[in-house]
């Protein structure tokens, strides 16, 4: 009885560090559609570095280095998670309407180099380095210190 549970609680262990993160480079076309689509919507598939994949528990994240030093981070949807473009402005048209229009309207001298989306806000960070707080519509909620 006792080696039982032992055989069973040790492949019970190897089969929870089987589903461990790992993390492996894939290519363009191993990426989600929607991942896909927005790189050829918004970059060239030729400006891509290399993509590496880190497994989250059931899921993939995909990451997307770029080689103006950019990185985009996807979801296992291929759903935009992250975009960093270093020093370079976000190009137009990845941001929500709304917060770009609040950018020009009250920082017009300034512009977005991060972009990230969670469950609960969006994060912009400005050239300046500040860190502002949207919530998921693009209403301006705070400015992050």
């Amino acid at each position: 009885m006792m080696k039982k549970s032992f055989a069973i609680l040790a492949t019970l262990f190897i089969s929870l560090a089987a589903c461990a993160d790992q993390e492996y480079a894939v290519n363009y076309a191993q990426l989600p559609e929607d991942a896909q689509h927005f790189i050829t919507s918004y970059f060239k598939v030729d400006d891509i570095s290399y993509i590496k994949v880190e497994r989250e528990g059931l899921f993939n994240e995909y990451t997307v280095y770029l080689k103006n030093a950019s990185t985009i981070e996807f979801n296992h949807t291929g759903k935009l998670e992250s975009i960093d473009c270093a020093r370079t402005p976000i190009p137009e048209g990845i941001m929500l309407s709304t917060i770009t229009d609040y950018l020009k309207q009250h920082f017009p001298n300034l512009f977005a180099v991060k972009y990230s989306i969670d469950t609960l806000h969006i994060e912009v960070e400005l050239n300046n380095d500040l860190e502002l707080i949207f919530d998921l519509n693009g209403k301006f909620i705070r400015i992050d210190d």
